[in-house]
């Protein structure tokens, strides 16, 4: 059976860069670890999070599993209020898409440092 907890995995061109960006916006860092000589960071929305992102070295995995490594995810974050989330993300120099008025609320898109982008969705 599975639990909970799920860890999302995401290839970066500089983990660091990512880890910081990631702060930037209100995730924290969980866990800092060297894994065959290549940084891992793993973030989340708070320390109690069941779910987290775990920042991988791109080249590491283009060179241990490339079969893998063009693959980004497409997430959704969800957002109790989301206008203020908006405003704090422009405020902290993150490039933001247009916030749309959906039937089910708010939505919004931003990238991160490697020009992935990721979903806003929320009241």
């Amino acid at each position: 059976m599975f639990t909970n907890q799920v860890k999302i995995m995401l290839y970066v061109t500089n983990v660091e860069e990512s880890s910081q960006f990631w702060q930037k916006i209100g995730f924290v860092e969980k866990e800092r670890e060297a894994v065959d000589g290549t940084l891992v960071v793993e973030i989340a929305q708070s320390q109690e999070a069941e779910s987290s992102i775990v920042l991988y070295d791109l080249a590491f995995i283009q060179e241990h599993s490339p079969e893998v490594a063009g693959n980004a995810p497409s997430l959704m974050f969800f957002s109790d209020d989301v206008l203020k989330l908006y405003q704090s993300m422009k405020e902290a120099g993150v490039q933001v898409g247009e916030l749309v008025q959906l039937p089910t609320g708010l939505v919004f898109n931003f990238a991160d440092n490697d020009e992935n982008y990721f979903a806003v969705s929320g009241q």
